[in-house]
């Protein structure tokens, strides 16, 4: 198999067009259709989606696990980030601050201690003196993307406005165009809505590391979607609906669960070129970073063409990243 050199993947994204504010109202940011070569408004979306559509969405909650605190008796700074909760008191996370990092130091914090009990691949496991559900919802903020300014306003803008459960570090960016008016529009059109879960890591955010795509081993992430609404989508696939995954993550679990028939586990399917598409018709999604595995994916769906658009894009003044502006792919599909 000839495989896809990084270079593939590459392009120069200015940082003018990385979008550093929200849509005040999320209706004012624009899709466009890769089909057509046209922008819209996604005000319009239930005139840009096909009839007979039903959309999926990842609903997992972007958790407030960034905890800026000071260290209490040097008052030097320090910022905890929790990846993965392993039991009431303990997290693993990443850890900053100035100064050595090693297992069995105690440290105490403004609000709380924290003890390093384990050295992680990435970061440590730490054991808290208070409960993270309470170190969360007394000090946790909303972790932006590493290319965005850290700004408190910014924050609400980060979640979706129908998330619930799960455990995301990272936003389905896709899915923060849609307020409930849009749904409604939708709904009026007899157009579908259905969720799934996904929780994001953050390894959506690293770039590819190997000179070639396929040789990246990529991060894995939890999911879960209902049987009985796996079988609704499905049905409605064989019914002549269109199936449209809202975000990445929607569409990487879609057919991850196709191929193993889990409703619940980890997936780290990586879908890069010459992937056999099965159950998404359509994908929603932003603007991805270059050399990232998120690209993979639109390579993967629309050949070597996805530079003339983003090209396009880019002439066209459209906003890239997580509080950019969106592309709405057409994809050939093999399966059902």
């Amino acid at each position: 198999m000839n495989k896809t050199h990084i270079s593939n993947l590459d392009y120069h994204l200015p940082k003018s067009s990385i979008a550093q504010d929200p849509y005040e109202n999320p209706e004012d940011s624009r899709i466009l259709n890769s089909e057509t070569m046209t922008i819209h408004k996604f005000e319009n979306i239930d005139n840009v989606v096909p009839y007979r559509s039903l959309l999926v969405f990842n609903n997992s909650q972007v958790i407030d696990v960034r905890v800026k605190t000071i260290k209490k008796h040097t008052h030097g700074s320090v910022e905890i980030f929790i990846l993965r909760i392993v039991d009431e008191y303990s997290a693993d996370c990443l850890l900053k601050f100035n100064g050595k990092k090693k297992v069995g130091d105690h440290i105490e914090l403004d609000k709380f201690s924290i003890n390093i009990i384990k050295n992680l691949n990435e970061g440590f496991r730490l054991k808290f003196s208070l409960p993270l559900e309470q170190i969360i919802n007394n000090y946790g903020t909303t972790p932006l993307p590493p290319y965005i300014e850290d700004m408190d306003y910014k924050y609400e803008h980060y979640k979706t406005f129908f998330s619930e459960n799960g455990f995301s570090v990272a936003a389905s960016t896709a899915a923060l165009h849609f307020t409930p008016y849009l749904f409604q529009k939708l709904q009026i059109k007899e157009i579908d809505i259905k969720f799934l879960n996904l929780d994001i890591g953050l390894g959506t955010f690293k770039p590819i590391s190997t000179e070639y795509v396929e040789d990246y081993d990529i991060h894995s992430e939890d999911y879960e979607i209902k049987e009985e609404t796996y079988h609704e989508i499905i049905n409605k696939k064989r019914n002549g609906y269109n199936i449209v995954c809202v975000g990445t993550t929607t569409l990487r679990t879609l057919e991850h669960v196709y191929k193993t028939s889990k409703f619940k586990g980890k997936t780290d399917l990586f879908i890069t070129n010459r992937f056999k598409f099965n159950v998404a018709d359509y994908l929603i999604t932003n603007f991805h970073a270059p050399k990232s595995s998120l690209l993979s994916i639109v390579q993967a769906i629309y050949g070597d063409s996805w530079k003339k658009l983003y090209d396009f894009a880019l002439e066209n003044n459209m906003k890239f990243l997580s509080f950019g502006d969106a592309v709405m792919f057409k994809i050939k599909n093999n399966g059902i």
